[in-house]
């Protein structure tokens, strides 16, 4: 379809009964979601200038409150705070600060098309990869310091708004043979990490997924039902528990660190509902949920609980919160975990 006739589709799909968001409609219309967006350039969109995406969100803190979102396709994570305690930290950009709630990993070499979006009054800054998908979105809150977020515009905008995004097509997934795996070896470096980010890298070196590790580790991972993630949120709200979220889409990770209180079912979607946090997550994509045992000194130090989906891309992973250790909190979560394992090995 040319550019005119998906501007119409655009049109009919906001003006039908049930609206679908912005990642929903673009896959409707067979594009991405930064052409989607692109579609009204120069009608309440405005492309960024993204050789300096550094400055630009190094300049987000000065617009003070705002709302960040980070999403994959199942699940998606909402905060209402400031930007702050900007760091780079092994190619990220890091945002994290014990005086607000928004705590970010930024792979931002790897973002590569940025818009300020007015929808309605809804006032935004949008960010993609170099397939058109959504990496990262930060929302104006009532809060927020409009004339900032307007001189950040005025001073990063692009200096033309390109209608027409010139994107890399996603990859096609082809079958790839497994390496042979010398499991006995695997289990061993396993419990040899000292650092979960080194995970990566055990990954790399045995040419597998996350979940294919897992099949692997024996009874360091145990695949659970998926029907207690309900559970697993119900119970955290019930015992308060301090728990580690991230949510990552592979060029950007948000975390949420604390607790969790209203959970609202809403057909295939868990919620949570607080008001500086909210959590959406679609179960029905969610195709595997693990407990992982990591090690430290040759014993246990953290299990989490990690789901992905039918690509085996990472949707979610909980940990408890390590500064609650040794608590009667800290005993109720394994506790917890023991039930569900025990209930899924049935």
């Amino acid at each position: 379809m040319d550019r005119e006739t998906l501007k119409q589709k655009k049109l009919e799909l906001a003006q039908s009964e049930r609206p679908p968001r912005a990642r929903e409609a673009a896959k409707t219309l067979g594009i991405s979601e930064a052409e989607y967006v692109a579609l009204d350039c120069g009608e309440g969109v405005q492309a960024l200038n993204m050789a300096r995406i550094t400055e630009i969100l190094l300049g987000v803190p000065l617009i003070g409150d705002v709302m960040a979102l980070t999403r994959n396709d199942a699940a998606v994570m909402e905060h209402h705070g400031k930007y702050a305690g900007a760091a780079m930290r092994k190619g990220l950009l890091v945002f994290s600060s014990t005086d607000s709630l928004i705590d970010l990993r930024l792979r931002i070499n790897a973002w590569q098309f940025g818009f300020a979006v007015d929808e309605n009054g809804r006032h935004s800054l949008q960010f993609f990869d170099q397939y058109g998908r959504a990496a990262h979105k930060i929302y104006m809150t009532e809060h927020s310091d409009f004339e900032a977020y307007l001189e950040l515009i005025a001073e990063f905008e692009a200096a033309d708004c390109f209608e027409e995004i010139k994107r890399l097509k996603m990859p096609v997934e082809t079958e790839v043979t497994l390496p042979e795996v010398d499991v006995q070896a695997l289990r061993k470096d396993w419990r040899s990490i000292e650092d979960s980010h080194h995970v990566n890298a055990l990954l790399k070196a045995y040419g597998l997924t996350r979940p294919q590790v897992y099949e692997r580790l024996g009874e360091d991972a145990i695949q659970l039902d998926k029907d207690g993630l309900k559970t697993l949120l119900e119970k955290a709200s019930e015992q308060q528990w301090r728990l580690n979220m991230f949510t990552p889409n592979g060029i950007a990770t948000q975390v949420h660190s604390g607790t969790v209180a209203k959970i609202v079912e809403m057909g295939p979607w868990l919620n949570v509902l607080d008001p500086k946090f909210n959590l959406h997550l679609n179960a029905t994509l969610v195709t595997q949920v693990w407990l992982v045992c990591k090690y430290l000194d040759g014993q246990v130090n953290s299990r989490s609980v990690e789901l992905f989906d039918a690509d085996q891309q990472s949707v979610m992973m909980v940990y408890f919160a390590p500064e609650m250790a040794n608590t009667p909190q800290e005993a109720s979560w394994n506790a917890f975990l023991d039930e569900w394992e025990a209930e899924s090995c049935k």
